[in-house]
């Protein structure tokens, strides 16, 4: 991390710059893309600011602005205690999703530590490293993310859509109401899988407004096409955001007390992105073909992905 030009910014190295291919440059030329197109209507991606060598190494690096507040999954506690954030947070990746879905493009990887507070208040989109067009297939028909993220339809084996992406969201949605991470007190094997494509979602956290309720119910939908568009949802956020304000005044804004319990998760949880191998096995136990077995709870992932810088 350096200070320069009136900016903090993190320099993300590739470690073997002779290993540079079309993945590693198609991430940042559609982070570019997607950032333009998101400043044409009036919102903004985690800035990308060029690539940049390392004048010992030689290796390259990739200029982005720092943030400094870290992402939502550090930060759901925050909005225990002021809840109206959430309503100008959704906005926000919401016309930020909808300046990705404008360009026919998906995400791929919609999670809350892909979600990033520039400050206090501002929470921006990052990694696109999964970003594709939405006719462009998962390559080696690999099945990339974190679990409890994952449409069911694409832990099933099916293309990646923008539906897909919304199902992530409405994932986010609830984690804004509970103020923990999805699934993180069970295992991220074949089970929970079984139960996401089986309709199981996480429970509707008591007193959340039930228009917001019947909004995240939408998104998470095991039909794609009764999801909202990320249009929809920006529009309904606007909305919702003007209704319900942020309080942006500090002394007003409720601090999160230091006996706050700490959020224990399932040492078999996970929330880094990994690629999913058991689609055939997945639809052979949905369709009643096989049983599940118990060595096929632990293998139906097979690696954390390792990015490339």
């Amino acid at each position: 991390m350096i200070f320069t030009s009136g900016y903090w910014v993190i320099l993300k190295s590739l470690s073997d710059s002779s290993k540079i291919d079309e993945d590693f440059l198609n991430e940042w030329k559609l982070h570019l893309q997607c950032q333009h197109n998101a400043w044409s209507n009036f919102t903004s991606l985690i800035p990308l600011f060029g690539i940049t060598q390392n004048p010992v190494t030689k290796n390259y690096m990739v200029v982005m602005m720092y943030a400094f507040n870290g992402s939502l999954r550090n930060n759901l506690s925050i909005l225990k205690y002021n809840p109206n954030d959430k309503f100008r947070n959704l906005w926000d990746i919401s016309r930020q999703l909808n300046a990705i879905h404008s360009l026919n493009l998906v995400h791929g990887d919609f999670h809350d530590g892909n979600l990033l507070y520039l400050t206090e208040n501002i929470l921006l989109v990052s990694d696109f490293g999964l970003c594709r067009l939405v006719s462009q297939p998962n390559k080696n028909d690999e099945i990339c993310g974190v679990i409890p993220y994952i449409a069911p339809e694409v832990l099933r084996g099916k293309p990646y859509t923008k539906a897909a992406d919304i199902y992530s969201f409405g994932i986010i949605m609830w984690e804004m109401t509970s103020g923990i991470p999805a699934y993180c007190d069970v295992p991220h094997d074949l089970n929970i899988c079984l139960n996401i494509c089986r309709g199981d979602r996480p429970e509707i956290i008591k007193g959340t407004m039930p228009e917001y309720v019947e909004l995240m119910e939408r998104c998470w939908d095991n039909e794609p096409e009764k999801r909202p568009t990320a249009k929809e949802l920006a529009n309904t956020f606007d909305e919702w955001n003007k209704k319900y304000p942020m309080e942006e005044d500090e002394e007003k804004r409720i601090p999160v007390p230091d006996n706050e319990p700490e959020i224990k998760c399932h040492p078999k949880s996970c929330s880094t992105s990994r690629i999913f191998v058991s689609s055939v096995k997945l639809n052979e136990i949905l369709s009643g073909k096989t049983d599940i077995l118990d060595e096929d709870l632990d293998n139906c992932m097979v690696t954390v992905i390792e990015h490339q810088l």
